[in-house]
């Protein structure tokens, strides 16, 4: 299966030595305090734009917590799962399916998520001169996913390639896919051409258009998914009932009235974010069982 390792930028090959707003997170960073409260997210984007979307909410977050607040960057997936899981973060900002993980590990907490987040899409997205005008053309051409643990850049699409559009990930594309480990990555490979079609997260896509991020002469979107459950707000097991109550309203009484929350919530692509439910994440978990991705 081919890697990403080869193709990527420096900004990508030296994410795990970056700090986003705080503290890299190394297996000799120690378990949280009552005093410093640590919080996380999967590395979903380039680590500028993490640092961008994430330092005003850590603000908020202190004022509303009356703590000092830690945003401890991670170099994957599966590192804030690992993380969450073993008490050294206490919370963290998660796909789908990376909750889906992450309470099956360690009984994680799911607390407030985007309004977007209850219908979320992703979208298929193919280089101009490939030849690509409609979902089932995909076959037979290079193809690229984001991080193997996301729910938009990889779960869902692979689920809606073998559902809807008949096509195997593993026989059915040029070469088996390339994993680009984030949404823009994804972009970027299929705008350069090494990567004929790829799928990603849909707020992604439109914020990177919108802001002219590429070529869109030589990048088209060619389908957009049904809708699905996505990105949510998770607590650690073992945290005070007192603290998870005050992160989750500090988040759903977030108010676009007032400036700098209404910063917060541009930032964090959200109009109001919402209660999450255990339940919201069952057909996740439904998806990543049938696919064969969650055992």
């Amino acid at each position: 299966m081919k890697t990403f390792s080869s193709m990527c930028k420096p900004w990508q090959r030296l994410i795990a030595a970056l700090v986003v707003g705080g503290t890299l997170l190394t297996s000799a960073v120690s378990y949280a305090s009552d005093d410093v409260i640590r919080v996380t997210g999967i590395p979903d984007e380039n680590p500028t734009e993490l640092a961008r979307k994430n330092q005003p909410m850590v603000d908020y977050l202190e004022k509303k917590l009356g703590k000092k607040v830690t945003y401890v960057a991670v170099t994957d997936y599966g590192a804030a799962v690992s993380a969450l899981s073993a008490g050294k973060i206490d919370f963290a900002w998660l796909g789908g399916f990376t909750f889906v993980q992450a309470r099956h590990l360690a009984g994680a907490e799911p607390l407030a998520m985007r309004d977007i987040d209850r219908k979320f899409k992703s979208v298929f997205i193919a280089n101009t001169t490939s030849g690509i005008e409609k979902p089932e053309d995909f076959k037979g051409k290079t193809f690229a996913f984001g991080s193997k643990s996301s729910t938009s850049g990889h779960l869902m699409p692979r689920h809606y390639l073998l559902s809807l559009l008949s096509i195997n990930p593993e026989k059915d594309f040029a070469s088996l896919p390339v994993y680009s480990g984030a949404h823009d990555a994804t972009v970027k490979l299929v705008e350069s051409g090494k990567i004929q079609g790829g799928a990603l997260n849909i707020e992604v896509w439109d914020r990177m258009l919108a802001e002219k991020k590429f070529d869109a002469k030589k990048v088209k979107l060619v389908w957009t998914s049904p809708e699905y459950v996505d990105y949510v707000w998770a607590a650690r097991k073992g945290l005070s009932p007192e603290l998870v109550a005050k992160f989750k309203d500090a988040f759903l009484n977030l108010d676009p009235s007032v400036p700098e929350q209404k910063a917060v919530l541009d930032l964090q692509g959200a109009k109001v974010f919402v209660a999450a439910n255990q339940s919201d994440f069952d057909s996740i978990e439904k998806v990543a069982r049938d696919t064969g991705l969650l055992k």
